[in-house]
């Protein structure tokens, strides 16, 4: 929908969350009459006061009162609890946020009426954007596009698909850049219509079943990337198992022995040498993949593949993603809090190479399987394990007898038990193969947690 069209419509903002403040002022800035706006939400966070609603970047509109450090709107309409989904057929326009799922018995009616922030983003922007998704690690493939783009001397802007969100972002009156990269999760790519430059997809986990009502859903999301892209790019894993055979024609595959790989120590283009791992910070196979999926953009872009060489030397691996908090009392605690679920915890596991002694587990349940986990764990030996609701049932049963397991929501207790059972030149792994949302609000405050307790009693414990 293009700006012009949201003026004299009724719309709705559907959620409270993260985006709805920066959706307001984005209506608000195109002179939506406030009139016209209604917020929608279960909670009722702002209706003990419905009729001043803080703003960051309002602008100037009648309907405005300018206050110390931003700004309020009067008139906008607030309907919570219970009945928040009794009239949306009274809307022209339904903005929704990620996390709500349009399969909602009250919701899916109205799926002609639905839109985002990322659908306005891409009805309106006329530039390049590279788009990228992946279950896990896409926070770090948009990272390393960004410095790659970025050391060629593009101008280039990184979204991510958590903190702004891109209505803050974007002055769609500017050409302020050659591209966008843009990471995207399953909840923006569904039933979205866009336009990019370049697509990647790699890795489909079973991920987000319960927002996505089982991982039909979820794979469809996923794949609707490629979706008018002028240049898809797909791990060949993910080619295989899920790209029908009438849409493979321009499909650019990479990984495994395909036009750009890894093999001994080296990075491969058709069979040549693109150049070697020395000096490279970022271990491990999935960053393997990272870098292949790049290569492909320098490829298309025409960017000489020695740049990426250069940022990958000076490129260190983002927080919570294998982190090390540090050694104390010999014991090594490492930090992979952004694993949320079994298929990333996998990984983690591998990589330690029945190093690890005890291993944090368990959070919000999202229907996932921990069966070919648990197999992992018990081939890796992992003696000490730390279940957190609510997932530590279907973990626990999983798990044979001979182990040492501590049911806990309490993460200095937690921190305790693995100082009393992991010994010297061990490891002790945070990586829960569930999302936080059932004790702490994100992954950050998650890891917050486990950082201050290890650092804590690691210079008390005796």
């Amino acid at each position: 929908m293009k700006i012009e069209d949201l003026k004299w419509k009724k719309i709705a903002i559907l959620g409270f969350w993260k985006e709805w403040k920066s959706t307001l002022d984005f209506l608000l800035k195109n002179w939506v009459n406030t009139k016209d706006i209604t917020v929608l939400d279960h909670y009722s966070e702002w209706t003990s006061n419905p009729s001043l609603v803080p703003l960051n970047r309002g602008g100037r509109h009648p309907d405005l009162i300018g206050m110390a450090g931003g700004a309020t709107a009067t008139g906008i309409t607030f309907i919570s609890w219970e009945n928040y989904l009794d009239n949306l057929w009274q809307f022209d326009v339904i903005i929704k946020s990620p996390g709500i799922s349009p399969y909602n018995p009250k919701i899916s009616p109205y799926k002609e009426k639905l839109t985002s922030q990322i659908q306005i983003f891409f009805d309106n922007y006329n530039w390049k954007v590279i788009n990228i998704t992946w279950t896990k690690w896409k926070s770090t493939i948009s990272t390393l596009a960004y410095e790659t783009l970025k050391k060629a001397w593009y101008k280039v802007k990184l979204l991510w698909n958590i903190w702004i969100p891109v209505l803050w972002e974007i002055n769609f009156n500017k050409n302020e850049y050659d591209f966008i990269v843009f990471e995207t999760s399953s909840y923006m790519l569904e039933w979205l219509k866009k336009k990019n430059y370049i697509s990647i997809l790699s890795n489909i986990y079973e991920d987000h079943l319960d927002r996505h009502n089982w991982f039909e859903n979820y794979k469809n999301a996923k794949l609707n990337i490629l979706s008018w892209s002028e240049h898809s790019i797909v791990l060949d894993y993910t080619f295989k198992k899920y790209i029908p055979k009438w849409s493979e024609a321009g499909i650019k595959i990479f990984w495994k022995n395909w036009d750009y790989y890894f093999k001994d120590w080296n990075f491969y283009s058709n069979w040549k040498i693109v150049f070697d791992e020395n000096w490279i910070r970022l271990l491990w196979e999935h960053n393997r993949i990272n870098v292949c999926a790049i290569l492909w953009i320098c490829d298309i872009i025409w960017i000489n593949p020695k740049i990426l060489k250069e940022v990958l030397i000076e490129f260190n691996p983002l927080p919570h993603r294998l982190e090390f908090v540090g050694n104390f009392k010999g014991i090594d605690f490492y930090d992979d809090a952004i694993s949320t679920t079994p298929e990333s915890t996998i990984e983690a596991i591998k990589i330690f190479n029945k190093n690890i002694w005890t291993i944090f587990l368990g959070w919000l349940d999202r229907w996932y399987s921990f069966e070919n986990l648990v197999k992992l764990i018990i081939e890796s030996e992992i003696k000490n394990f730390v279940l957190f609701p609510d997932t530590w049932a279907k973990i626990k049963k999983l798990l044979p007898d001979s182990v040492r397991i501590l049911e806990t929501k309490n993460m200095k207790e937690a921190v305790e038990f693995a100082y009393k059972n992991t010994p010297a030149w061990k490891v002790c792994l945070l990586s829960c193969a569930s999302p936080s949302y059932s004790i702490w609000k994100n992954f950050e405050e998650k890891w917050n947690e486990f950082k201050k307790w290890v650092a804590k009693i690691g210079t008390i414990w005796k």
